[in-house]
């Protein structure tokens, strides 16, 4: 889908809500304690909004441009923009884009928050918050929305089933109606919000019976509680690199023991607090870089291919950790914590990640959410799939006249190349001339190649 740098992207295109569901009291408290934090103000803002402008008895012919949405919201294109797609990442928000005799329009169909049970369970999700909100907050937004199941012990259940106090024909439920049938199957046709997954193909798989056989005898940990927990763990090891081994140890260090149970947020935070100190203190071992000589890498120098190698061998984590080494930098929390949600929502590969922070890093001392963000957005949306494909964009951009850059692909329209530079991390004026020397060494280095 097109973003807001389209040409038909303008204030005067029109748009539609349609709701999934509806938004009640408890839903904007939630939104409120949970969703806030990550979203921010504007995102917040424009979400809320949009359910206030559901269409009552308009047609979609009577529908209002974006310009009214601009100026409630005090906000221009680029920065609505960035408030939708944060709505979208985060499940709230779906857009689509049509055509009628009228024009363009977009239509935004709004969903309701997780329950809190559903969002905390949410690995994705609860990793981010923590990561915006520290340890203490999220310890008490934890205690705000747990339930106590203490009242039910020692209690005998006796609620009734549906077919206990509703009765149905005996034939209705052997044979399902048709007119059933077929409105049932119009609905599942329905396409569900998906939540950011990670793309299985681009971890290494872990024994997940080691694993369970050593945190049962070891801790008393059951099967059914590892799980539990599952996609969590799939989520550090990807973004780590930990092994069933250190695995084992952090959930053995961080379990509950009375209640022979994972403790996640605690496994969250001892394996974030693990990284950073290792990160800041040196960086891991790299592993031998090996001669490749494939089709896909031929075509580049020697420097860049040892850099393709090490992006394709390292995680995320582990690549800023080198990058931050060689620099004479240390890795910073809330960069970390960028990285980590872009890792985890799997946008791209993780060695296609790995470049763009190569990248992003020779222009700016540490890495930023909106930087972030702004690249994978352009990459994601021109099928860079692989660290070469990644490495070709950046020298086709650097390439270009200032005022010719354009990205062409045979099969989109031309548009005008993402300026990446102008949505670098700031830091101070004095900080920007202490480095200016190396930031244009580091430049140098990435624009000339090897002839």
């Amino acid at each position: 889908m097109s973003n807001n740098s389209s040409d038909s992207f303008t204030p005067l295109v029109g748009y539609w809500c349609l709701p999934s569901g509806r938004l009640n009291d408890e839903d904007r408290h939630i939104l409120t304690d949970l969703y806030l934090p990550i979203l921010g103000t504007e995102a917040f803002s424009l979400y809320l909004l949009l359910w206030e402008k559901l269409p009552n008895k308009e047609l979609v012919t009577q529908r209002k441009p974006h310009a009214e949405l601009l100026s409630l919201l005090s906000i221009d294109l680029k920065r609505f923009y960035e408030a939708r797609i944060k709505g979208e990442a985060l499940g709230l928000i779906r857009t689509f884009r049509k055509k009628d005799e009228l024009g363009p329009y977009y239509v935004y169909q709004l969903f309701e928050p997780l329950s809190p049970d559903d969002f905390f369970k949410d690995d994705l999700l609860s990793i981010f918050l923590y990561e915006q909100i520290g340890d203490k907050k999220y310890r008490l937004l934890a205690d705000k929305y747990s339930h106590s199941e203490r009242i039910l012990q020692n209690s005998d259940e006796i609620t009734k089933d549906f077919l206990e106090v509703f009765k149905l024909n005996n034939d209705d439920l052997i044979n399902t109606p048709t007119d059933v049938e077929n409105i049932r199957s119009e609905f599942s046709k329905t396409a569900k919000t998906q939540k950011p997954v990670l793309n299985e193909n681009d971890i290494q798989p872990l024994d997940w019976e080691l694993i369970s056989d050593r945190i049962e005898q070891s801790f008393k940990i059951s099967p059914d509680n590892l799980l539990e927990n599952q996609d969590l763990i799939i989520n550090l090891h990807a973004f780590y690199g930990i092994d069933e081994m250190t695995i084992i140890d952090f959930i053995g260090k961080t379990c509950d023991i009375v209640n022979n149970k994972i403790d996640s947020d605690r496994l969250k935070k001892s394996i974030q607090d693990r990284f950073e100190k290792n990160a800041n203190i040196s960086a891991r071992q790299q592993p031998e870089t090996v001669e490749t000589k494939s089709n896909d890498t031929q075509n580049f120098n020697r420097s860049d291919q040892l850099l393709l190698q090490q992006a394709k061998k390292l995680t995320p984590a582990d690549f800023l950790a080198a990058q931050k080494q060689k620099s004479g930098g240390f890795v910073g929390k809330v960069e970390a914590g960028a990285l980590r949600d872009m890792a985890m929502k799997a946008y791209l590969p993780a060695s296609v990640l790995n470049i763009m922070v190569y990248y992003i890093l020779q222009s700016s001392p540490a890495l930023s959410t909106p930087f972030l963000e702004t690249v994978a957005n352009d990459w994601t949306q021109n099928g860079v799939k692989t660290p070469e494909q990644a490495l070709q964009r950046i020298t086709d951009f650097q390439n270009k006249p200032r005022g010719k850059r354009r990205y062409n692909n045979k099969n989109r329209k031309v548009e005008q190349a993402t300026d990446w530079s102008k949505v670098k991390a700031k830091v101070p004026t004095n900080q920007k001339q202490n480095n200016s020397v190396q930031l244009q060494d580091r430049l140098k280095r990435l624009r000339n190649k090897d002839k």
